[in-house]
């Protein structure tokens, strides 16, 4: 079970991905963020290797065509699922049949999100909704959006302990004001790991106004 979103704002020009699952240090695994080129979220049974060759395609490619070339060489394809948006904010993903239902991708003008084995449709639809209208930063609005799906029923089993992670890409604002890794946080197992996600970003926040 994971879900995940990614979404742009580009009046402050950041790119960036949350994700929760109840595996094991999800951080590490299902996201990826190049600032000038995109983000890649690969779940459900992932590819780890979608991450550094959909990032690579999406430099000449529409995300559509990315998600077309990841796939048509994995013979695992269907029990993948991946969703990938350009700076551009073009999106595209591909939830493989055997991935466990409810699972599915949704996506709007500055997002796109997907999850597997929740209990609905309704999961995505909140986090939609959350992020679209919630107000604060690109971080905050992606976390808001990751508690809305939590509580519009998640994982399907009812579990919510697990992994979530959270990168922000913005130019020149990594560590020390070198390179675009703005914010890169995880939470590798936790009964509550998106609200112990949300409590390290408003630490990583205040720290910054000192």
């Amino acid at each position: 079970m994971t879900f995940s979103i990614i979404g742009i704002d580009k009046e402050n020009k950041e790119l960036g991905t949350a994700c929760f699952s109840k595996a094991f240090g999800v951080g590490g695994i299902v996201p990826e963020v190049k600032l000038k080129t995109g983000a890649v979220c690969t779940q459900s049974y992932p590819n780890v290797l979608y991450k550094e060759k959909g990032i690579e395609l999406m430099k000449k490619s529409s995300p559509r065509k990315v998600i077309e070339l990841l796939v048509s060489n994995d013979k695992d394809k269907e029990i993948r699922q991946v969703i990938i948006m350009n700076s551009k904010r073009e999106s595209a993903g591909f939830s493989g049949e055997k991935n466990v239902k409810w699972k599915g991708h949704l996506s709007g003008e500055n997002f796109i999100c997907a999850g597997n084995m929740l209990v609905g449709e309704k999961v995505l639809l909140q986090m939609k909704e959350v992020f679209e209208n919630s107000k604060g930063n690109l971080a905050e609005k992606l976390i808001k959006s990751l508690i809305a799906g939590e509580k519009a029923g998640g994982d399907k089993r009812r579990r919510k302990f697990g992994s979530a992670g959270l990168i922000i890409e913005k130019e020149n604002f990594g560590v020390m004001n070198l390179g675009n890794r703005y914010i890169d946080l995880r939470v590798d197992y936790s009964n509550n790991a998106i609200r112990d996600l949300q409590r390290l970003l408003k630490i990583k926040l205040s720290n910054e106004k000192k």
